[in-house]
């Protein structure tokens, strides 16, 4: 596989210097042919029914962040929970909704859902790979209802690098602490009718923890290739796009006890030795745009398949020796609780049997989608259709090895008990959804009413062979479930003036789960946009009351429940205040110094009280906080622009208070904690840029996530990046 991989690379590098080696132009600045945005510049936000934000290319190029969780730090009511220090999968929540795997949150690349499997799975293992993105878009609000399924809190289109109308590209090149390297090479141009590109991203790393007794790498090895290809004639264009990516991580979920973490707050145990995820996946897409003066068409069709083992610790002590249960949580429960066997056995000083899991899983999604836009009049009226089918398939089994006293692990061998129930199942989503969208303008007011319709019958499957074939139906399968939802919603702006706007918004939102009935909430949002010269500002207010919370059981939560299990957390209320702002400072020796702010304060509390037996919620009192919403979040960015060219910025970002359980014992709390993150960089001449970043530069070591429930797990320490870039 990596002589594969490295021949990819070679390859790929070599058409990129073939194609800049074929032109004499020189480089211009990149002009993009139009692409699928659903907000669309900057300028756009301001015709959004509600809030939304985008995060320019320009911005991104200032930080060169490669973690999603560091780029959303700037978007007001974004929440993040960091797990492995550098974003591979991210936990991404929108104004309050649930956090894990950013499940609860409508994920897309170029308008096309990206998540494995939107309706039956999705938990978001696979996220497009960041260091490649050329910008990102959030909506929040009603702005949210044509982009569902999930659309209480809202949603996120990630933009692939645009063709280019000059024949251009770039090359990265960034090296790093802990044997992280980084190449991502772009080239492309349009001829004629035709335009091209293609485009490769490397990232690797040794990783930053260490491994107890044993030692080992910690980091990952992740490569894309993108491949784009247009026709266009006139108002007409038709895109074809491919995404190839791999993926092996030395990755664990395991957290720390509290002797552990404050002994050693970047160590991990033992027993992970051999946790991996190794994924892959392909993309394929087909994208038409139509201009017909009356009326604009936007029409997709995509096949997205993915494959992924994440191959992990499922119990730590697996005969539940020496007084200990065996689940992972468990034993770290154990731990904190003062237990010496449990501490012994994550010490690895104790001899016990630790059985890990295959969590190996193939996924599809693919359906095709269209939307057609006309003016009539004062009306501005957008008509959407998605017709899709996902799925997700397990064939899970095990693998044990001994654990001895000095801390050495034997090595793996079969301890399956089969392929069947839950370790051997097929599920199945197929869906259609409708929206109509009216935007109304009178005057100085526009008012945006919009409807959207999810229609879905999903259908699961278990088998009981024993082994990865499928001739023996579980008892009580196939198990089927329909659903037909509605959801309603308006927004609208007023201009006071020509820089000062207010807007407001209500909108039913719903998340669909596999299995049950969907995750509902209404939704409102109260606010203003300010923009003059180089001064711009929002702020709002929203809130969502939920009828239903709902989530699923995830290992990496450490719930007594089987994976996959759907609990009620009934109603919940959820408010906050969202504040953003930025300004440009002028020196009198002619630098300029950019100011950014952000700042989102929120409460999310249960409104009833209740006990799931320790399955998922555990013992929840009303007026318990939700876990996992932080109490606030900041980020705060001051830079500097010289005339030579030389420029910098510093970001703090600040996350307040959380918990992860209700109840908040005193071993699952998540104290505010905060990074400080800098970055310089230095054009050398008219092609190559100098850059420097320093991450976490006091190198705090603060709690940041807790995996499993009382796991505690730090941030990424202080590491140095320098790089470079050449337009090509």
């Amino acid at each position: 596989m990596e002589i594969i991989k490295q021949n990819k690379l070679a390859i790929s590098i070599l058409l990129l210097l073939s194609a800049a080696s074929l032109t004499s132009e020189i480089y211009a600045e990149v002009q993009e042919v139009e692409t699928v945005t659903i907000i669309g510049t900057k300028a756009d936000v301001k015709e959004l029914p509600g809030s939304g934000t985008i995060v320019s290319n320009e911005e991104l190029q200032k930080a060169m962040d490669t973690d999603i969780h560091k780029i959303l730090s700037a978007v007001p009511g974004v929440y993040f929970r960091t797990e492995d220090g550098y974003g591979l999968r991210p936990n991404i929540s929108i104004r309050g909704t649930s956090i894990d795997r950013s499940a609860k949150i409508t994920l897309m690349e170029d308008g096309i859902l990206v998540a494995p499997a939107p309706y039956t799975s999705s938990s978001a293992y696979y996220f497009p790979t960041t260091g490649r993105i050329n910008s990102v878009e959030v909506l929040k609000g009603p702005s949210s209802i044509s982009q569902g399924p999930s659309t209480i809190g809202g949603a996120i289109n990630m933009i692939s690098t645009p063709i280019p109308e000059e024949a251009s590209g770039k090359l990265t090149q960034e090296f790093g602490q802990n044997g992280m390297l980084r190449t991502h090479a772009y080239y492309g141009g349009v001829s004629g009718n035709f335009g091209g590109l293609v485009e490769v991203h490397e990232h690797q790393s040794d990783g930053f923890d260490s491994i107890a007794n044993v030692g080992g790498d910690t980091g990952f090895d992740k490569s894309d290739f993108m491949m784009k290809a247009r026709y266009e004639n006139g108002d007409h264009s038709l895109t074809f796009k491919m995404v190839e990516i791999d993926e092996i991580s030395d990755q664990s979920y395991v957290g720390l006890s509290g002797k552990s973490f404050n002994a050693n707050p970047r160590l991990r145990y033992g027993m992970t030795q051999y946790d991996q995820m190794s994924n892959d996946g392909d993309q394929k897409s087909l994208t038409y745009l139509g201009d017909f003066e009356k009326f604009k068409v936007v029409a997709s069709s995509w096949s997205n398949d993915y494959h992924r083992d994440w191959f992990k610790v499922d119990k730590a002590n697996n005969n539940s020796e020496h007084g200990v249960g065996n689940g992972i949580n468990t034993v770290i429960s154990a731990a904190n609780a003062g237990d010496a066997n449990a501490q012994a056995i994550l010490d690895g000083s104790l001899a016990v049997q630790v059985k890990l899991k295959h969590n190996n899983r193939f996924y599809t999604n693919e359906g095709y989608q269209f939307k057609v836009s006309t003016d009539i009049k004062n009306h501005n009226i957008t008509i959407g259709y998605r017709d899709m089918e996902d799925s997700e398939s397990r064939y899970q089994d095990y693998e044990c090895f001994d654990q001895g006293e000095n801390g050495i692990n034997s090595a793996l061998y079969s301890c399956s008990s089969g392929y069947t129930g839950s370790n051997n199942r097929l599920r199945v989503s197929k869906a259609t959804s409708f929206y109509i969208e009216d935007k109304i303008t009178i005057g100085k007011l526009a008012l945006t009413v919009g409807h959207r319709s999810e229609d879905y019958d999903q259908v699961e499957n278990r088998w009981d062979d024993g082994a990865p074939t499928r001739k023996i139906l579980a008892s009580g399968y196939p198990r089927t479930k329909d659903g037909d939802h509605s959801t309603t919603g308006f927004g609208a702006t007023y201009d006071l003036n020509d820089n000062l706007q207010l807007v407001a918004g209500f909108h039913e939102g719903m998340t669909a789960m596999f299995g049950t009935d969907p995750e509902k909430a209404d939704n409102m949002e109260l606010g203003f946009r300010y923009s003059k010269n180089d001064t711009n500002m929002e702020a709002f207010y929203f809130t969502s009351d939920y009828k239903n919370l709902k989530a699923v059981c995830k290992n990496s939560q450490g719930g007594d429940c089987s994976d996959g299990d759907v609990f009620d957390g009934g109603a919940v209320d959820v408010s906050g205040i969202e504040i953003s702002g930025s300004h440009i400072f002028n020196g009198s020796t002619g630098i300029l110094y950019p100011v950014g702010l952000t700042y989102t304060s929120s409460d999310a509390t249960f409104k009833n009280s209740f006990d799931d037996d320790g399955d998922y919620w555990g013992v929840v009192a009303a007026g318990d906080d939700v876990p996992y919403v932080p109490s606030s979040s900041l980020a705060l960015v001051v830079g500097f622009i010289n005339p030579d060219g030389l420029s910098g910025n510093i970001r703090l970002v600040e996350n307040g208070s959380a918990c992860s359980t209700a109840a908040c014992g005193v071993n699952q709390n998540i104290e505010a904690h905060s990074f400080i993150d800098l970055n310089l960089r230095k054009p050398l001449n008219d092609k190559t840029d100098l850059y420097l970043i320093m991450e976490n530069i006091l190198d705090h070591e603060d709690i940041v996530a807790r995996a499993p429930k009382d796991g505690a797990r730090s941030q990424k320490p202080r590491t140095l990046k320098v790089g470079f870039t050449y337009k090509l």
